[in-house]
């Protein structure tokens, strides 16, 4: 069963920080496993590949900022059950976190809640000081290059290596904020890539399907409107650095064992017509 492994690891850290609970149930298994640790109000994020490209005080400033009383009323909160983390078990990280109200923990933001949210979670983010990773894809995809089959790595290793990345203002940021992760009302959930970069960064990455594949024209167009003003040509120059992350990172399902999925294939040839 997917997930069952990470599911393991979930209910053997919650056990040794002290949480009392009955059962344990997959919520979701991807880049990460979330774990519900039923009756209590926390969920387990138990990584299945981030353990292998990022040091685990990658994730320890992603808890930072989350738990940061700037950001409060922005995104899904970790734990105040138990530590948070992050943990290691058997070399994965493991992370607690608040469950978002069971009636709208499926819900997701309509597209002016994703670009009201996020507006709103960028001016609270910026007064967080904490240490935070870099949104530069490249080193990340440099390392991932030498994870991944020959081929694969060749091509990201050409698109790292000859890439530029605009030098813009930072600040702490989403870093993966795609519509998936707004909830109801615009709480932005999975902080897992939080990063300091550009806002802009954040929105490339909202709009990559768009970018991309010419999907969600119109949803992600009322997004960005909801958003407000912002520098359109930047967002347009960080598109191709957004491909190469997520391609990247979904090239690592060869080290799982799993096909690399039709959409990444379709980035990789991209990338390679681009940039090999």
């Amino acid at each position: 069963m997917a997930g069952a492994y990470e599911e393991r690891i979930a209910a053997a850290v919650a056990r040794r920080v002290g949480l009392a609970f009955t059962t344990t149930v997959v919520l979701y298994s991807g880049t990460n496993v979330v774990v519900h640790l039923s009756p209590t109000p926390v969920v387990a994020r138990v990584t299945r590949i981030g353990h292998l490209v990022r040091p685990v005080t990658d994730l320890a400033g992603s808890i930072a900022l989350a738990r940061s009383t700037a950001v409060r009323g922005c995104v899904v909160a970790p734990s105040t059950a138990v530590d948070p983390g992050p943990h290691i078990e058997q070399s994965r990280y493991v992370t607690f976190w608040s469950r978002y109200p069971s009636e709208a923990a499926t819900v997701m933001a309509t597209p002016a809640e994703v670009g009201a949210g996020l507006r709103r979670f960028h001016e609270s983010a910026r007064a967080h000081a904490g240490q935070l990773r870099s949104f530069d894809p490249r080193p990340e995809a440099l390392k991932i290059a030498d994870i991944v089959n020959r081929d694969i790595g060749a091509i990201l290793r050409s698109a790292a290596t000859s890439m530029t990345v605009p030098d813009l203002a930072q600040q702490p940021i989403h870093g993966d904020a795609h519509e998936e992760n707004a909830l109801a009302g615009g709480i932005w959930q999975d902080l897992d890539d939080a990063c300091r970069g550009p806002i802009e960064w954040d929105l490339a990455s909202l709009q990559h399907r768009r970018f991309f594949f010419g999907e969600r024209q119109h949803e992600i167009a009322e997004a960005l409107r909801a958003y407000g003003p912002h520098a359109h040509d930047v967002v347009e120059a960080l598109g191709p650095a957004v491909v190469l992350a997520i391609a990247a990172w979904g090239s690592l399902a060869t080290y799982l064992g799993e096909e690399v999925g039709p959409r990444t294939r379709l980035r990789l040839a991209w990338l390679k017509e681009r940039f090999g």
